[in-house]
């Protein structure tokens, strides 16, 4: 429960890049003894989310790091994709349709929006019915909106990823897993693009 707490905290970005973790704090707002809480972080540490630097540290991924996991990302998403489009049930097909819905709405907010994204992928990933893929996906995973240098989409972009969310889910209700996996892989280097113009990578 600590574990994953704690990560989802740093994963939303309540808990930002560089940010202390000092592990009486956590205990107590966790409302735990510090063992756990100190299993937990080592536990972030391998899982790169978190640094020891006199202490624990929420970790600032570098631009070389970012490139790398929206490499991982691509290719991670595209298979649970893949295995999703013949294993995703009628009420989780419905689920993604219904979130659909709601993200094309223009009144809801960035956060709100970000959060309910989340669960459109982690659908894809459950229905994939894969252990290890599912590992791979919580590892490779990094929010643009917990990056220290604002992402900004604009209404061209929130177009195309509306248009390929439609896609994705058009082609899973299609029992279609080549074209699953290639629309996911496209919708992952399309976000990797939007993040590298707004960090200035190449």
């Amino acid at each position: 429960m600590v574990h994953e707490r704690l990560r989802e905290a740093i994963l939303s970005a309540e808990l930002r890049p560089n940010h202390r973790l000092v592990e009486k704090d956590i205990a107590d707002w966790l409302e735990v003894s510090r063992t756990p809480v100190r299993e937990a972080l080592f536990r972030l540490v391998q899982e790169g989310l978190v640094i020891q630097r006199k202490g624990w540290v929420v970790r600032d991924h570098t631009p070389a790091e970012i490139l790398e996991m929206i490499e991982a990302r691509a290719g991670v998403e595209a298979h649970a994709a893949y295995l999703a489009a013949q294993r995703i049930t009628e009420a989780q097909l419905t689920r993604m349709e219904e979130l659909i819905v709601t993200m094309e709405d223009d009144s809801v907010s960035r956060l709100r929006l970000n959060e309910l994204n989340n669960v459109f992928h982690d659908i894809v990933t459950e229905s994939a019915t894969n252990a290890v893929v599912a590992q791979l996906h919580r590892r490779t995973k990094i929010n643009y909106w917990n990056l220290n240098q604002p992402v900004v989409f604009t209404p061209a972009d929130d177009e195309i990823v509306n248009t390929q969310h439609r896609q994705l889910v058009a082609a899973l209700r299609a029992r279609d897993g080549e074209t699953a996996s290639r629309i996911a892989r496209q919708h992952v280097d399309n976000t990797g693009r939007i993040i590298r113009d707004a960090l200035g990578l190449t």
